[in-house]
């Protein structure tokens, strides 16, 4: 009820002043869900991949609303112990949830246009684990199902360049984006929205020219 109250002002007044935009809500709870998309959002994204309430999957199907399955494993506050972010092969694993949720998803009427898989960046993933992903995103393109990177200003990226604070990591956020769109991503989710659609506006224009 409390997310409710706190967000439903918000998606109003958005849907108001902007009503061309794409609203994207995130939420696990399926109350959360339902509210917001009767009050005007268009897409909800669930950092469980719809596990953490079993109506999720109910409402999106039936508000035909598209789903944002993300990869996590454990909660926000236990997901970065040294179990949590070993795996075997984080690509293989990572992609084999994310398609077996999709499936989920298909079987209660989400079909692939209304499904968008994320890999979960920062979510139970260590700096190697984070790059594994980045590199092998082709891996999780190749299925007919959009795919969303959501990688800009992570903390992998400040790791990678010197620890660099949050503010600083626009160039490792726009070589984020580049990769995404050579691998296949549908969709980057980004904090420099000028400057990392600069960037794709530009590799589309070399792509195309082939």
């Amino acid at each position: 009820g409390e997310e409710i109250a706190r967000l439903m002002p918000v998606v109003a007044r958005l849907r108001e002043q902007r009503p061309d935009a794409v609203l994207s809500v995130d939420t696990l709870k399926a109350g959360t869900a339902r509210a917001a998309l009767e009050g005007g959002a268009d897409i909800i994204n669930d950092v469980t991949a719809a596990t953490g309430d079993g109506r999720m999957l109910d409402v999106a199907a039936r508000a035909k609303a598209p789903l944002v399955l993300m990869h996590m494993r454990g909660t926000p506050k236990t997901m970065m112990g040294d179990e949590m972010k070993t795996y075997h092969n984080v690509v293989g694993e990572v992609s084999q949830y994310l398609l077996e949720r999709a499936a989920a998803c298909a079987r209660a009427g989400l079909g692939k246009d209304k499904v968008i898989l994320d890999p979960g960046l920062g979510f139970a993933k260590d700096l190697e684990g984070n790059l594994a992903l980045c590199h092998g995103l082709g891996e999780m393109t190749g299925h007919g199902i959009p795919v969303l990177l959501a990688g800009s200003r992570k903390g992998f990226i400040g790791k990678v360049l010197g620890d660099l604070p949050a503010e600083e990591r626009l160039e490792g956020t726009m070589a984020l984006s580049a990769a995404a769109l050579y691998a296949g991503a549908q969709m980057v989710r980004v904090h420099d929205v000028k400057e990392n659609v600069r960037l794709i506006r530009m590799l589309e224009a070399i792509r195309r020219c082939q």
